[in-house]
């Protein structure tokens, strides 16, 4: 079992520690409740030569390992980009635990296989993180933002609300009729749109996660160091 530290905020001052646990990750791709939305989805990555999805929607599993919140990450080459969505996980008592995080992806490896290109990049998650009890009434509502530096300035690449994606119940049902892969497997819920539909490949990504009902927000930014990809 795989163990993951990280903070929650219940409406008190100061964050309080807990440990998330599962046995594996499902990266879902073409959630978008709007039908319309999830082929534009993949209408943007046609243009990149990834194939159309085996299924709408996609479940591809891969490690939790790739799951982090450092502060720089680390790919191959210079063709990966952020996907804004949310995260899903259990404590211990199975309480379930959300927040923003960013299905890194290289969009290289994406045109050969789009489970392999989902392994290959770190995950970077939000630094806090909210029951999911607390915002289930207002979920829909709960706003998420990418961002993308370019040319010295933060420039806007994603933005929406969770009633855009599959609701977290729907998704959770579908990881538990596939399960190839563990037990109690963690979630990316699956990204929004590009603003413009441009992937852009950048050196750093800010994403967000804001709850108009309680007022309160997670950011999380982090860089993108490229290696060089040698064969």
């Amino acid at each position: 079992m795989f163990t993951y530290d990280a903070y929650i905020y219940c409406n008190s001052s100061e964050p309080q520690g807990i440990t998330l646990y599962m046995d594996s990750c499902v990266a879902a791709g073409y959630t978008g409740r709007d039908q319309e939305s999830v082929q534009t989805h993949i209408d943007e990555l046609k243009i990149m030569g990834v194939p159309t999805p085996y299924a709408t929607p996609a479940l591809y599993w891969i490690s939790p390992v790739r799951l982090t919140n450092a502060d720089t990450v680390l790919v191959v080459g210079e063709q990966t980009s952020p996907e804004v969505e949310f995260f899903l996980a259990k404590d211990k008592e199975g309480t379930l635990y959300v927040t923003v995080a960013s299905d890194h992806t290289d969009r290289e490896l994406e045109a050969v296989s789009v489970g392999k290109a989902k392994q290959i990049c770190d995950k970077v998650l939000g630094d806090i993180f909210w029951k999911v009890d607390d915002v289930a009434e207002h979920w829909d509502q709960i706003e998420i933002h990418s961002q993308v530096f370019q040319n010295g300035e933060w420039i806007a690449y994603q933005a929406g609300t969770l009633g855009q994606i599959l609701h977290y119940t729907e998704l959770l049902k579908l990881m538990a009729e596939d399960s190839p892969a563990g037990k109690q497997p963690s979630l990316l819920s699956g990204t929004i749109p590009i603003i413009g539909g441009e992937t852009i490949f950048t050196s750093a990504c800010k994403i967000s996660m804001r709850d108009p009902v309680l007022k309160r927000e997670i950011v999380k930014s982090y860089q993108v160091t490229s290696i060089p990809d040698r064969s």
